[in-house]
Formats: structure tokens, C-alpha cells, sequence
């Protein structure tokens, strides 16, 4: 195993931790109101921390290549194709997210009806 990879699962570890005491901080309060709403708040922030450490590795990984570049069009290559791949990953992520968001204000409008 590699230093990079150890790096990464030690962010991504640490980032998890920050995201389970953020939510018991923030949402903790709630979860007596609504259970079913804060369930589908943790899936979605669930979902955005497995996001977040994919990127992290994926950042890693390009910048690995970038540095076995040797002339400018193989960085340009990488470059473009790095950019490509996140921006349809990033569009992806937020389509993904948004239709979680409104299934999540679905659950909370069925509860209290």
C-alpha cells in the first residue's frame, strides 16, 4: 500500500468522522420531530462524504499523472480529460443529490399530513 493511498484513507476516515458529529450536532434535535425526514438527511449526507472522498482519490490519481507528463500536449490530454470526467461527475452528483433533497421533503410533507 502506498503513502498516497494511506493519505487518502486517512482523510477519508477523518472526513466520515466530522460528518457523523456534524450530523448528531446539527440534526440531532430533530430526529424526535420527523424520523423519517432526518433518515433520508443522513442518506443524502451519506452520499455527499462518498462523493467528496471519491474526488479526493480521483484529485490524487490526476495529479500522480500530471507529474509523468513530459511535454505539454500529454499534459494537456490528461488535463482535459480529468476536467471532462469531473464536470459530467460534478453535473451527475448534483442531479443525484437534488433528487434526494426533494425525496427527502416528500417524506417530510407525507409525515405531516
Amino acid at each position: 500500500m502506498t503513502a498516497e493511498t494511506d493519505a487518502v484513507k486517512t482523510a477519508t476516515a477523518t472526513m466520515m468522522s466530522i460528518f457523523e458529529d456534524w450530523q448528531k450536532a446539527g440534526l440531532g434535535a430533530w430526529a424526535w420531530t420527523n424520523p423519517a425526514w432526518y433518515e433520508t438527511a443522513l442518506e443524502v449526507n451519506t452520499e455527499l462524504a462518498r462523493f467528496v472522498s471519491d474526488r479526493i482519490r480521483q484529485d490524487l490519481e490526476f495529479q500522480a499523472e500530471l507529474m509523468q507528463c513530459r511535454d505539454a500536449a500529454s499534459f494537456r490530454e490528461v488535463q482535459g480529460k480529468f476536467l471532462k470526467e469531473a464536470f459530467g461527475q460534478y453535473s451527475a452528483e448534483t442531479g443525484k443529490l437534488v433528487r434526494m433533497s426533494q425525496e427527502a421533503m416528500g417524506v417530510a410533507a407525507e409525515e405531516e399530513n
